[in-house]
């Protein structure tokens, strides 16, 4: 049986001066499959809208900031239920 583990989904820091952005629109829902790099979410920052990647294939298990939300780089979005 495969083992189960939860990937952390975060904040990436774009640019140095980066200090906190907005969640745009979650292109997924908890429970939903993803795979590795399929865009999960975007993010509006002062600059620029970016895409986060998953880092695993696997499912959503958590999606911890709703849409709306500010965060703030290494912020914890989302986790991934990965299986290896």
């Amino acid at each position: 049986m495969a083992e189960r583990r939860l990937v952390p989904v975060t904040v990436p820091r774009w640019g140095l001066t980066m200090e906190d952005g907005v969640v745009q629109e979650w292109m997924v829902g908890e429970g939903e499959e993803v795979r590795e790099r399929e865009v999960l979410v975007t993010i509006e920052t002062d600059k620029a809208v970016g895409e986060v990647e998953s880092p695993a294939s696997g499912r959503v298990a958590r999606i911890l900031a709703l849409e709306g939300t500010a965060v703030r780089p290494g912020e914890l979005l989302a986790e991934i239920e990965a299986t290896e």
